[in-house]
This record gives structure tokens, C-alpha cells and sequence, in this order.
């Protein structure tokens, strides 16, 4: 019987390795407890047995999750921490926070640690605070309206993270203030045109009106002295021109610019009539000179001392030596009748004893001329006391 030829035992080897390979693919390379499953749905639909679901659990304990670092929220550094307010209009304090997720975000004031807004809720009885944020937006906004001087101040804008995150923001509420330009005095010659300037800054709106006063009173532009006329520029610096022609020495005092929105501002006007036309200048130049004649004065009593000083000195050294004293008449007499050597040694001393004293101290030219007119000794000492 012929042999069978090993080609077609080979070509059977090779299909079932084929059909092996295939079925391997269909499962998906997956062995084990998935099989069974003819999809991942029908995996996640059934619910496995009791030995499929020993073999699906994790053999060791996961760790808890952990939010990244990169995920927290956090401010951004490009908001204003600086705001000005104009007094009487809305302040608006912005905070923005990235990342938020789940977390709220709460104004407070550090003036008194008072929680104004968390969230959108306002936590305060002054209706002026109110919290603003919209959903397609990352700011949360405090305003407050009508905003007073009170106001200013650090506010805190803090997110409830554990620790919790704040943002500071200071406010600055500023009042409309009024002021003449080239003050507190003026001067002016004759003759000439007062030219005085009022500026209103930091005003929410312009002023209704500004009144010029000269001496407290009103300033009467149609009044018969005539050249006196006022131009007022209105905008976010409303300013006001006070021009008054050909001054005059009555046209002197103070004036004061008084608008209906801010305090008042004074400035003191000079006319002068020629007699110090360097005082043109504004400024108290007044006070230069007054320093000036203070010097002055003590120039003077200086220079007086030392002169009175070196006529002392020269009077002192002017005055007799002790040897060219003559002796008093007490000490010759004695020295005639009782011709007694040790009296006239004893007068002769005490006298220059005096003179010695009258060389070393300096006195007066009264003292001098009793002394010269007196030849004794108890008499000079009583012209001295």
C-alpha cells in the first residue's frame, strides 16, 4: 500500500495553529475571568459571580487621591491692590480667583474684622456692600455705593481653603478740594490785572456754581467799579478765572473761592504802589527781611560789646602804676610826727595794696574821677561801694 504524502499532514498543522491564533484574537488577548464575556458592556452589566469578583479586586490598597497642586485655586497677581474712589460715587473692588472649583470667596474689612460678602450673600446690614459675579467670569467684585471718607481702608478677599488664601486690596476715598493757585499771598502793582485761579480736583460731578468773596463778601461782577469779571471751565477739573483790572490799594485783602461742592480756598492779594517792586514774587518774602534786620541788629550789639570791651582795657592800662602813686596825706603826716620808720612802711603798703587792686579790676570812669579827686584812702574805698 502506497505512503501517504506528507503534505497534506502539514497543511492540516498549519490550519489549526490558524484557528488558534483567530480564536485568540477574538477573545481580545484576555484570559482568565473574562472569558465569558462576549463584549465590555456585557462585563460592566453583569454582575459577576461571587470567585470572578475575588479575582477583579485590587490585591493591594489604593492610595487616597490627592488634589494637585497645580488644580488649587489661587488669585490672580495682575488685580489692582490699589483703588481710588471719588466720595459719593461706587467704589468697585475686584478679586480675581483661578481654579475656584468648589470653593467660596468672602470679603471682609480689617477696620473692624467685619465679613461684608461670602459668595454672593451680602453679610451686612449697610446695603451700600453688595458682591457681584458672573458665571463666565473668574472676578468677584465688591461694590460699594456711595462711598464715604469712612470707607477707606484694607479689605481682605479670602478663599476657604484650608489654610485659607487672601488677597488685600486698599481703598482710597477722595474728596473734591478747591485751590488758588500761587497762594497764600499774591502781589500785584498798581494798576494792573488781578488774575486769580481756582482749580476744583477729585469732584464726582462739577460744581453747581463757585461764588468769588472779597472782606467775606460776594463779589459783585456788574458793581460801578467796573472790570471785574469771572470765566469758569467745567469738566473733571472744573476751574474758575477771577480777573480784575486797573488794582487799586482797596482792591487789597483776602479772597476766597467757594465752590458748591468743596470747602472753601483763600488767598491774600497785595497791591503795591511802587515801593517794593521786589516783592513781586509770590511767597511770605515778607519773612526775609524781617530775618534780615534781626541780623542786623545783632551785628550791632555785638560790634558795641567789643568796643565797649577794648575802651576798658585801654582805661585800665592807662591808670598809674603803684610807684607812681603819691602817698596819702594820712600816711605823711604820720611819717612827719613821729618820723617812725615802721608808719611809713605800713602806709606806704596798704597804699600800694589799693593801687594794685584799682590796676587789675576795671571800673567805671565815675569811679575813676572820685578816686582821682579824693586822696584818701577811706574815701576812694566809699567812692567804690
Amino acid at each position: 500500500m502506497p505512503m501517504a504524502h506528507p503534505l497534506p499532514l502539514c497543511v492540516a498543522w498549519l490550519l489549526l495553529l490558524v484557528v488558534i491564533v483567530m480564536s485568540d484574537m477574538t477573545n481580545g488577548g484576555v484570559q482568565g475571568p473574562i472569558e465569558g464575556y462576549n463584549s465590555l458592556d456585557d462585563l460592566l452589566t453583569t454582575t459577576p459571580t461571587p470567585g470572578q469578583a475575588a479575582l477583579l479586586l485590587p490585591t493591594a490598597p489604593t492610595a487616597a487621591y490627592t488634589h494637585p497642586k497645580w488644580m488649587e485655586p489661587y488669585f490672580d497677581p495682575s488685580t489692582p491692590r490699589n483703588v481710588t474712589a471719588l466720595m459719593g460715587k461706587s467704589a468697585y473692588l475686584s478679586c480675581r480667583v483661578r481654579n475656584l472649583a468648589n470653593k467660596t470667596v468672602s470679603w471682609i474689612r480689617h477696620r473692624d474684622i467685619h465679613i461684608l460678602t461670602v459668595g454672593s450673600y451680602t453679610y451686612t446690614s449697610d446695603q451700600r456692600f453688595q458682591a457681584t459675579h458672573h458665571q463666565d467670569t473668574e472676578d468677584w467684585t465688591l461694590q460699594i455705593k456711595w462711598a464715604q471718607k469712612r470707607d477707606a481702608g484694607m479689605y481682605e478677599c479670602q478663599i476657604s481653603t484650608q489654610p485659607v488664601r487672601s488677597y488685600f486690596v486698599r481703598l482710597n476715598v477722595v474728596v473734591p478740594t478747591a485751590t488758588i493757585l500761587g497762594g497764600p499771598d499774591l502781589h500785584v502793582d498798581k494798576g494792573s490785572t488781578i488774575n486769580l485761579t481756582c482749580t476744583v480736583k477729585f469732584s464726582p460731578e462739577p460744581p453747581a456754581y463757585i461764588f468769588w468773596y472779597h472782606h467775606e463778601e460776594v463779589i459783585n461782577y456788574d458793581s460801578s467799579r467796573g472790570g471785574v469779571s469771572v470765566i469758569t471751565e467745567k469738566g473733571d477739573v472744573t476751574t474758575s478765572f477771577l480777573l480784575i483790572q486797573n488794582a487799586d490799594l482797596a482792591d487789597s485783602g483776602k479772597y476766597s473761592c467757594a465752590p458748591s461742592n468743596a470747602d472753601v480756598a483763600s488767598v491774600r492779594v497785595h497791591v503795591l504802589n511802587g515801593e517794593h517792586p521786589e516783592a513781586m514774587q509770590t511767597g511770605s518774602s515778607g519773612c526775609q527781611y524781617n530775618w534780615l534786620t534781626i541780623v542786623l541788629l545783632l551785628g550791632l550789639v555785638l560790634c558795641y560789646s567789643q568796643q565797649c570791651s577794648s575802651g576798658a582795657v585801654a582805661a585800665s592800662l592807662t591808670w598809674p602804676l603803684p610807684s607812681q602813686l603819691p602817698l596819702p596825706a594820712a600816711a605823711a603826716a604820720a611819717a612827719g610826727e613821729s618820723a617812725s620808720s615802721e608808719s611809713v612802711a605800713a602806709a606806704a603798703a596798704e597804699a600800694a595794696a589799693a593801687a594794685t587792686t584799682t590796676t587789675t579790676r576795671k571800673r567805671c570812669p565815675a569811679v575813676k574821677s572820685c578816686r582821682q579827686a579824693t586822696g584818701h584812702v577811706l574815701a576812694k574805698r566809699s567812692c567804690h561801694r
